[in-house]
């Protein structure tokens, strides 16, 4: 059976590299161990891919859909997945390999994506990826807790009235002022500046009182 390569991104991939009959194979070296991988991804070094060739089959022997993808998706992932081609048109062997595939951009795009990334260090990786369908309950408590938090006043209210209707005694709420804006100046009262603008007479009453002190020497005449 003639085999091809085709390729696929990382947005068609995602809902798809869940199913079972799908292999993620990443052929990039020491660099997996410290960037990080795709969930559930199968690590074949392209350094050391053809004399784990015969392994990599016998892995995916229930596959039908195999991934391949390094950094970029440049050199090392099609070298890798064209040699698997050539391996099983040798070999002439009904593996149930249908599909070979690599991924554009590589593990790079993939994570640039936004794409959900692993950081274990299981050989081989364990985790498998989250299912983006569901919500995050995390992400909703702000919502619960912003309700609760207006309706605290209201509530120390209320058991604070029981107390004191306990003890015989009258329960009034408190006045509670909204606070001030900090970055609103204080108002002033510019009553006064305004009287004295309208009769051209402001700052007169200041000057003018050190020049009669000085005139009559503090000494009232009648």
């Amino acid at each position: 059976m003639e085999r091809s390569i085709s390729y696929i991104t990382s947005t068609q991939l995602l809902p798809l590299h869940r199913r079972p009959n799908i292999a993620i194979i990443d052929v990039r070296d020491e660099e997996r161990n410290y960037d990080g991988h795709i969930a559930g991804s199968l690590h074949y070094a392209s350094g050391s891919f053809d004399d784990r060739i015969s392994h990599l089959v016998q892995n995916v022997k229930d596959k039908d859909t195999l991934v391949f993808h390094c950094a970029l998706s440049q050199v090392r992932g099609p070298t890798c997945a064209r040699r698997l081609v050539n391996y099983l048109d040798e070999k002439k062997q009904d593996s149930g390999i249908k599909n070979i595939m690599i991924l554009e951009r590589g593990f790079n795009g993939w994570e640039a994506a936004g794409k959900p990334v692993c950081r274990c260090v299981d050989v081989p990786c364990k985790v498998q990826s989250p299912n983006l369908n569901m919500v995050c309950v995390m992400c909703l408590v702000p919502l619960f807790l912003i309700p609760l938090i207006n309706l605290l006043p209201r509530i120390i209210d209320l058991l604070m009235a029981k107390v004191y209707a306990l003890l015989g005694w009258e329960y009034r709420k408190p006045a509670r002022v909204p606070p001030a804006c900090p970055f609103k100046p204080v108002a002033k009262n510019d009553n006064a500046t305004k009287v004295a603008a309208e009769t051209g007479t402001e700052g007169t009453e200041a000057i003018a009182k050190p020049i009669v002190a000085e005139e009559t020497g503090g000494v009232k005449h009648d």
